[in-house]
Order: structure tokens, then C-alpha cells, then sequence
């Protein structure tokens, strides 16, 4: 049955209950066509301005409207396609819903099915859509909740309240804004668009933006040519980011990191897997990295950094001569040294690329820092990456109120909840930023002395060293299994050389106590220690000097006031041993048993030739 009624400019239809589907279409006219089973209550109504008011459907209904009509529906049981009018707002449909060329806007409440757009300028969506969304052509988007997939092509600014499953954005020109995504994320912006992301259970692509903050990645995130600033909170996966004209800060990466072409600071918290690094550093550039795998660092063919590191494996790389195992503290100045490159690696570190490092003595020097400065650089590392953890919480914070806001001022009803649920998100990741970062102490705890032990200071000849007890142990250790391979006088020097010193048999006996079966008997470690050899004064008296007593330091009283070295009684076996001692010293630094550094040190104290 149809029905004709005439209405005026820029007419409103008012329609209640529909039971089955709606079908709406633009007609040239100022009137309005009804088509339906059986005839339908209608009226006009003049309040505010002209509406037609039509009463419940109980079968499909069929309009032609005016093409600056403005629908209302209350509530749409069947499906609704609707075209070509100005606006429409349906507060309540139970199935699909196809809207396309809207001149003005689509305002929809709960939505039971999926919803397909487009070229409609505004789509508010200020209920639940349980189905999947195609969005396309559409200047402005918001939605509080999808359950399903979303896909919105070709979209200006976006904002979501959360999307159940997967988010693709081929094409989004200004703004995406969403709270949570249930699962993976594919955005492709542009250099103006600006991306928040507060949590993503899959993985994220991101291709193109201007600014990026992301509070969660659970899975793997892909992110490529951003303009501007990139802030991460925690990756679950792996994080591939190339291509970061601004800062980049991430909290926690749980697999591995591959950055390339970064060309501003960089703060990562914690990767947990391996890093391989290319950037510009440039000058005036912060890079702080905590890596707990392998570490391969690309430098720039004109590299103007310095660079400082704590590794706990094996350090090479151009320029550096050969590879230098179980290196404690690095220090390596490029150019002018103008930008700081600060790690933290666990495992191994690769220098590839830049010019020959320059360092306080030759080619390379694996220098040694005072522990009070190492402590102070581990200790401010730590409350560094608290801080970062702790300022992108707040930042995501932030963020998030501001998301919650508008989608309330949109009329969302779930905007609250979901605003809720990701505060207790970045509250949490404050709180693991604080757990990782003591762990991280505690995990590098093993480079300084256990317990508050000793650091040692050695002064001799002018010259100054600093030591720690285990890198003393160690130097012992190399000299015994040199002696023990052929190497002649190798244990010999090394002892006569920390005699004149000043660590007198202290230290050696609890380098050979440590050594001992586990069943040794106390008469037998009092029997070696009485059985030291005496001392007599050395040539040049050095000083050592520790924060700690003597007692705790490992030296002995005695040789503080009265360093040593053994005597002989055959005068031509005495000539013969400096020499000998000399050469076991040269032949251990060339088989990398001990490192220049040590060497000097201990060439030093045997004298001159």
C-alpha cells in the first residue's frame, strides 16, 4: 500500500516501530512516498520545525524522502539500507545496517549486526555494534564499541572506544584514536596523522604517521616511516621500527628489537631478546639501551658519539683489534664524542661500522671506571627507565581521559568502562617498569663486588688503577693455565707483579682458597697460608688505597707499609727472571689472556728492563 504526503524544506520523518526491513531512497520531490503492507498512521507535527510523524511498522516499510530529509527511526527489527538523504539517526537495530551517501551524518545507537558505510561525513555510533564494521569515505568516525573486525578505508579522524577483533586502516589522513583492540591492528597513515593506541592483544603494522603512542602490544609491532615521536609501552613479541624522525621510547620488549634509520634519541627499557641498531645519533641525541641478549650496534660512516658500555660477553668490531672476551666496562669516543650512546647488554656486542674509536690510550682501551661511578651509572640507569615507564604511563593516562571525554561527548555509553580498564592497564605497567628496573640492578650486580666488597685502588709510578677483586682472581687464573700451556714465568710475574703492588698474600691466598676442594681441612688452608713467603721491600714503594679497611679490602697490613718481591740466592737466576717475567707478561697480552690495560699495569710494577 502507498501513501503520498507533502512536506516542506529540510523536513523531518519521524517513524517508530519497524518489525521487518526499511528500505529508504532519495527522490526528487518534496514529498514523502510511504510504502508499506497496510496503511500506516501518519501526522504532521510543527514544533520546532515541520516532521512527519509515522506511526509502528508491523511489516517492511519503504520510503522516498526528499533529498535534505532528515530519519528518525526508534527501533529496526529487520535490515535497513539507507541512501542518499541527509541524515539519519536509528537509535536501536537488531540486524545488518547498509547506510551510503549521507550528506550530513549517521547517528546510530546499539547496533545487533554489522554496519556498512559510506561517503557519509560524520558516523557516530553511541551503543554496541556486535557484528563487523566496513567503514569508507568518512571524514569522521566514533564508535564506543565493535565486537567483530573493523575496517575503515579512507578515513579522516577515527576514534574508538574498542574494537573486539582485528582493526585495519589502509588509509586514515588525520587522527586514529582507539582504546583497546582485541586483535591485530593494521594502520597506514600519512605524515600529518597522528596515532593512540592503548591496547592491542595481536599484532600491530603501522605504517606511516606523525606522532605514536601506544600503551600494549602483545604481539609483534611493525612500525615504518614516522615523522615525528614514537612511544611505546610494552611489546610482547618482536618490534621492528624503521624510519623515526623523533624520539623513540619504549618500556619492554619481550623478543627481539630491530630499529633502523632512527634519527633522534632512543630509550628502551628492557629488550629481553636480541637488538640489532642502526641510527644517525645525532648530535646533542641520548641513547639508552638495556639489551639482555646479543647486541649489534650499526654505526654511521662519520660517527660523533661516545659510547659506554657494561657487556657481559664478548665485545668486536672494527677498529677494536681483536675480539675481547668477558669485557666488563667499555668506553669508546668517536669524533667529538657530541652524542651519548649508554647499553646495558647481557650477552655479546657488535660494533659495525664508524671510524676507529679514540680512547685515553691507543687503538683501544677496555677502560676501567671507578666503581663509585659505575654504581652511580647503574643506579641513575635505573631510576631512567622507572622513569620512562612511569611518564608514558602518565602520558597514556592522559591520553585516555581525553578519549573517554570525547566519546562521552558523543553519547557513549561504554566510553567509562573502557576508560577504567586501561588506566588499571598502564597502572600496572608502571608497576612491572619498577619491578624490571630492580631486576635489571640486580641482574648486573655480579660486575661490581658482592656485599659491599672492596674496590681497589692501586697507585704506582704516577700512574692510577682501579680493581675489583674478581678481575685481580682472574688475571691469577689466566697466569696458571698460561704456565700450565708452556707459557714460562707466567705465574711467577704475575705474583711478583701484585707483591709490588702491594697486594701481598692476602689476595693469592684467597685466590688459592677459592680454588681448593670443597673438603679442604682447615689445618690445611692454615698450613698454606703460614707457608706464604716472606717479604721484603721492593724497589719503589706504591701505594693502594680502598673505601674499606684492610682487613675487608684483600690487602694485607703488612704490605700497604711494605711492598715485596722474592729474593734469590743465585745471582744469575736472579738476572735471569726479569727478563723471563717480562716476556710471559708480552706473550699473555698477545694471546689475549690479559688485556693492554693489565699489562701495562703489571710491566709496570715488574720494573724497569
Amino acid at each position: 500500500m502507498r501513501q503520498t504526503v507533502n512536506v516542506g524544506p529540510q523536513p523531518r520523518i519521524r517513524v517508530g516501530r519497524i518489525s521487518g526491513d526499511l528500505v529508504v531512497r532519495p527522490d526528487t520531490f518534496q514529498r514523502v512516498l510511504i510504502e508499506s503492507d497496510n496503511a500506516l498512521e501518519t501526522r504532521l507535527a510543527h514544533e520546532d520545525e515541520e516532521s512527519l510523524v509515522i506511526g509502528d511498522c508491523r511489516g517492511d516499510l519503504k520510503l522516498w524522502l526528499p533529498a535534505d530529509a532528515v530519519l528518525s527511526v526508534s527501533r529496526l527489527a529487520g535490515d535497513g539500507n539507507v541512501q542518499g538523504i541527509r541524515r539519519c539517526e536509528l537509535e536501536e537495530a537488531l540486524q545488518d545496517l547498509v547506510v551510503e551517501r549521507l550528506t550530513e551524518a549517521l547517528i546510530l545507537g546499539r547496533l545487533a549486526g554489522d554496519l556498512r558505510v559510506r561517503a557519509v561525513p560524520l558516523v557516530q555510533v553511541r551503543g554496541e555494534i556486535r557484528g563487523e564494521g566496513r567503514v569508507r569515505d568518512v571524514e569522521r568516525l566514533e564508535a564506543s564499541a565493535v565486537v567483530g573486525d573493523l575496517v575503515v578505508e579512507g578515513g579522516g579522524t577515527v576514534l574508538l572506544g574498542s574494537v573486539g577483533g582485528d582493526l585495519r586502516l589502509p588509509a586514515v589522513a588525520a587522527s586514529l584514536r582507539c582504546g583497546r583492540v582485541g586483535g591485530d591492528a593494521l594502520v597506514q597513515g600519512g605524515g600529518d596523522t597522528g596515532v593512540v593506541l592503548g591496547q592491542i592483544k595481536g599484532d600491530l603494522e603501522l605504517l606511516g604517521a606523525a606522532q605514536v603512542y601506544v600503551g600494549s602490544v602483545e604481539g609483534d609491532a611493525v612500525l615504518r616511516d614516522i615523522n615525528g615521536g614514537v612511544e611505546l609501552g610494552r611489546v610482547g613479541g618482536d618490534l621492528d621500527c624503521r624510519e623515526v624522525a623523533g624520539q623513540l621510547r619504549v618500556s619492554h620488549v619481550l623478543a627481539d628489537a630491530v630499529l633502523k634509520r632512527v634519527h633522534a634519541s632512543l630509550e628502551i627499557g628492557t629488550v629481553e631478546g636480541d637488538l640489532s641498531l642502526q641510527a644517525d645519533f645525532p648530535p646533542g641525541s641520548a641513547t639508552r639501551l638495556n639489551v639482555n641478549g646479543d647486541a649489534v650496534l650499526s654505526l654511521p660512516a662519520q660517527a660523533n658519539l661516545t659510547l659506554r658500555a657494561v657487556v657481559g660477553g664478548s665485545v668486536s668490531g672494527a677498529g677494536l683489534g681483536q675480539e675481547l672476551g668477558e669485557t666488563r666496562l667499555l668506553s669508546l669516543v668517536y669524533g667529538s664524542g657530541d652524542a651519548l650512546v649508554d647499553l646495558r647488554v647481557a650477552q655479546d656486542l657488535r660494533l659495525q661500522g664508524g671510524d676507529h674509536p679514540r680512547t685515553s690510550e691507543g687503538a683501544f682501551d677496555s677502560r676501567v671506571w671507578s666503581w663509585e661511578d659505575f654504581e652511580q651509572e647503574m643506579k641513575a640507569f635505573g631510576r631512567t627507565m622507572t622513569t620512562l615507564g612511569q611518564e608514558l604511563a602518565r602520558e597514556m593516562t592522559r591520553l585516555a581521559q581525553d578519549l573517554a571525554r570525547e566519546l562521552a561527548e558523543a553519547g557513549g555509553e561504554s566510553s567509562v568502562r573502557w576508560s577504567e580498564e586501561v588506566l588499571r592497564m598502564l597502572e600496572e605497567q608502571t608497576r612491572r617498569a619498577q619491578e624490571r628496573a630492580a631486576a635489571w640492578e640486580r641482574r648486573f650486580a655480579r660486575f661490581w663486588p658482592q656485599d659491599g666488597g672492596p674496590r681497589v685502588r692501586l697507585r704506582f709510578q704516577e700512574r692510577e688503577w682501579q680493581m675489583d677483586p674478581e678481575r685481580l682472581y682472574r688475571m691469577l687464573d689466566q697466569a696458571q693455565r698460561a704456565a700450565a700451556e708452556g707459557v714460562a714465568g707466567a705465574m711467577e710475574a704475575v705474583e711478583r707483579a701484585l707483591r709490588n703492588l702491594g697486594l701481598a698474600s692476602s689476595t693469592e691466598e684467597r685466590w688459592r682458597a677459592s680454588r681448593r676442594p670443597a673438603t679442604a681441612s682447615k689445618e690445611e688452608m692454615s698450613a698454606t697460608q703460614s707457608a706464604e713467603p716472606a717479604s721484603e721491600t721492593a724497589p719503589q714503594q706504591p701505594t693502594a688505597s680502598a673505601e674499606q679497611p684492610p682487613e675487608q679490602s684483600g690487602l694485607h697490613p703488612a704490605a700497604q707499609s711494605q711492598p715485596a718481591v722474592e729474593s734469590s740466592s743465585d745471582p744469575a737466576a736472579t738476572a735471569a727472571e726479569p727478563e723471563r717475567e717480562r716476556e710471559a707478561i708480552l706473550r699473555m697480552i698477545a694471546e689475549g689472556r690479559l688485556s693492554p690495560e693489565e699489562g701495562d699495569m703489571l710491566l709496570e710494577a715488574l720494573g724497569p728492563e
